[in-house]
């Protein structure tokens, strides 16, 4: 596997997109996910197999809002895919409409 993996501008919900990069630090995979909209970024997720999940995480610029009910990260290893994957809900830019989310944002190969 080439490191590193990109995954960008996945819609999230409402006008919130999500872009992950996986690379490597040391011998570890380390997943760098930003949250945006077209107003600029509402905040950005490190996870590692030293912190592989955050739960209850809210992010966000002014009124508009992520809220992480968890984010969690698995490594790729060996025939094992790699994932991170996203659940809870975000609001629109009037802070109002929450949308609820559960997906994976990024797949990747262990091999």
């Amino acid at each position: 596997m080439a490191y590193p993996v990109t995954n960008n501008n996945v819609p999230l919900s409402n006008s919130v997109l999500v872009s992950t990069t996986v690379a490597l630090q040391g011998a570890q995979q380390v997943a760098t996910v930003v949250f945006s909209t077209a107003a600029g970024v509402l905040g950005t997720v490190t996870l590692s197999p030293m912190q592989p999940q955050y739960s209850n995480l809210v992010i966000g610029a002014g009124l508009q809002k992520v809220n992480l009910s968890l984010i969690a990260f698995t490594a790729a290893f060996g025939i094992t895919q790699g994932s991170v994957a996203a659940a809870g809900n975000a609001t629109d830019q009037s802070g109002n409409n929450p949308v609820n989310f559960s997906l994976a944002i990024c797949t990747w190969s262990g091999s």
